[in-house]
């Protein structure tokens, strides 16, 4: 059999039915276009192609969101807390251009269980944070402070017996030395050293708050941008406490307190750049009452472990204790959470001095923002004038006679039980701040009038222990003073969204807003200070507060709806 024999016999392919091949115009018979084009033709095309450039890194300090976390962290915990609807001009959020609301900023979409982890490890790191910080500013400082001014007014002998407690009583002059005005006045020591503490530490803080922001959106390792940052700052904060413990001159704790505010400021900041970054749209309003609610908690919690500390350990201790939470204030965050994205693939942005100094140019012709910020600047004065005093306030003006009465313990112990009652007291006027205030400002729409009110309910309660200084009127000026002033920082921030002259700048306006909060604490030591040297005795800051607070009231009823 031959080889044709052995083929079966092969018939040719019908030809397809009209229609039963559908060519897609533009896919099908689009042509190859490497065998198509002669090579001048592919010349021709390459010189039409446009160079895209890789996105810049976008500065934290120019994102609304950041600047609205980092205004929330350092007023009143009522505010993050409460339920008020904000208007944050936000131009980068996924509601204005249509995006996807459950995907965060960074490009991650978390799951359900990733979102619950960022909501406990930002009501962690905003509760670990403050534990220490409020520790640090009621208890431990001004305490080390009037005991290194006594020392310098007074005998070592008459120093140990004050704050030791060893059975020895302060003389009769040694008593009326606190409220003398001079040289020999031991309160004009204390408020004035005070001073110069806090205001150095003001200024270090607003250097740190730049340089560390534009440090941090420049970073480029595996672990992300603010990772390490926060973990830094945690260690920062930490040895840098412990050191100033151990500081036995003014000049030193001055020193050491500013480098304790550049250790908080590596582990406050980028933590709200991170808020603003991994936080979706959609899930933010609840995340930041839960920040609001640890913050509550954390400045209540420092005061009852820094009282503790100083009743049971003596001064030192707390500065232990308030190193340790640092230390983990800087890492559990990061564990709770989930993991940062890599920044290794971030393009590179040169720094400049120019950038460090657009943190502080103001906005220009904008009178209703310049109201808010002096109204912001006035509410914290007239609310430093006190709290940062309260050691002093506590112990030369409620306890003078403490010793004279008889009293053989020390000094530290009426004082500390003072201070843990009115946190107790402020904590609970906080949560009722932050539960009416929701409903409170629905029903009457100006914020304004209820700022005003509010000022004048604080001015109320500074005027109890103005006219019956005891400890009593403290805790009442306590409670109602922190209800007030929960009202007064929820309001306020109305008023501050409502007065940005340019939603396109909002973000750069709110980070020179929040100037106004170290704005206020510097014109409180140097109030506090001038008015204690000349009348030598602390009564005169209850008064001073009162007309901040008053002021404050009448700038923001002067401002345009």
């Amino acid at each position: 059999m031959t080889d044709d024999q052995q083929q079966p016999n092969e018939f040719p392919a019908p030809k397809p039915l009209p229609g039963s091949v559908y060519i897609r115009p533009g896919i099908d018979d689009r042509p190859d276009y490497d065998k198509v084009l002669s090579p001048e033709d592919k010349s021709a095309v390459a010189r039409l192609a446009v160079h895209q450039p890789r996105r810049k890194v976008e500065a934290s300090v120019t994102q609304a969101e950041t600047q609205v976390a980092q205004m929330t962290s350092e007023g009143s915990p009522a505010a993050a807390a409460a339920s008020v609807d904000t208007a944050v001009p936000d131009m980068g959020s996924a509601y204005v251009d249509m995006r996807d609301p459950v995907v965060s900023a960074d490009g991650q979409r978390p799951n359900p269980g990733q979102v619950t982890r960022l909501s406990w490890g930002f009501a962690v790191g905003a509760t670990m944070s403050i534990v220490p910080w409020a520790a640090l500013n009621l208890l431990a400082l001004p305490a080390v402070i009037a005991k290194v001014s006594w020392q310098r007014v007074s005998s070592a002998v008459a120093s140990r017996a004050a704050f030791s407690g060893g059975g020895q009583e302060l003389s009769e002059s040694l008593v009326s030395r606190i409220g003398a005005v001079g040289d020999g006045g031991v309160a004009s020591a204390w408020a004035i050293d005070l001073a110069v503490v806090v205001v150095v530490g003001v200024v270090v803080s607003l250097i740190a708050e730049a340089v560390v922001s534009a440090l941090s959106d420049r970073t480029r390792v595996a672990a992300g941008r603010r990772t390490p940052w926060i973990i830094a700052g945690g260690v920062v904060s930490a040895v840098m406490t412990l050191a100033l413990g151990l500081c036995s001159n003014v000049v030193g704790i001055a020193l050491l307190w500013g480098l304790v505010q550049v250790g908080y400021v590596m582990l406050t900041v980028p933590m709200a750049a991170a808020f603003s970054e991994r936080v979706p749209d959609k899930f933010r309003p609840r995340i930041v009452r839960a920040r609001g609610i640890g913050q509550m908690v954390g400045q209540a919690l420092g005061v009852w472990i820094g009282v503790a500390c100083v009743v049971f350990g003596g001064l030192y201790t707390p500065f232990a204790a308030a190193a340790a939470v640092f230390l983990l204030a800087g890492i559990v965050p990061v564990l709770v959470w989930p993991k940062e994205p890599s920044s290794e693939e971030q393009p590179h942005t040169a720094m400049s001095a120019h950038m460090l100094m657009e943190r502080f140019r103001a906005p220009r012709h904008a009178v209703e923002f310049w109201k808010a910020f002096a109204s912001r600047s006035l509410v914290s004065a007239g609310v430093g004038l006190t709290t940062m005093f309260l050691w002093f306030i506590a112990s030369a003006l409620i306890f003078r006679d403490w010793f004279t009465q008889g009293n053989s313990s020390p000094i530290a112990v009426p004082v500390c039980s003072l201070i843990a009652s009115m946190a107790l007291a402020t904590l609970v006027g906080s949560v009722g701040a932050a539960f009416i205030a929701g409903p409170v400002g629905e029903y009457i729409e100006d914020p304004r009038y209820l700022s005003v009110i509010s000022c004048v309910l604080y001015t109320v309660a500074l005027a109890l222990p103005m006219t019956m200084p005891s400890a009593v009127s403290m805790v009442l000026f306590a409670l109602i003073g922190g209800f007030a002033f929960g009202l007064i920082d929820t309001f306020g921030q109305l008023l501050a969204m409502g007065a940005l002259p340019d939603a396109r700048s909002a973000g750069h306006d709110l980070a020179f807003f929040n100037l106004s909060n170290s704005v206020g604490l510097a014109l409180a030591a140097i109030i506090g200070a001038v008015g204690v040297a000349v009348t030598g005795g602390f009564s005169v800051l209850f008064p001073a507060a009162i007309v901040c607070v008053l002021a404050s009231a009448v700038v923001t009823i002067s401002m345009k709806r």
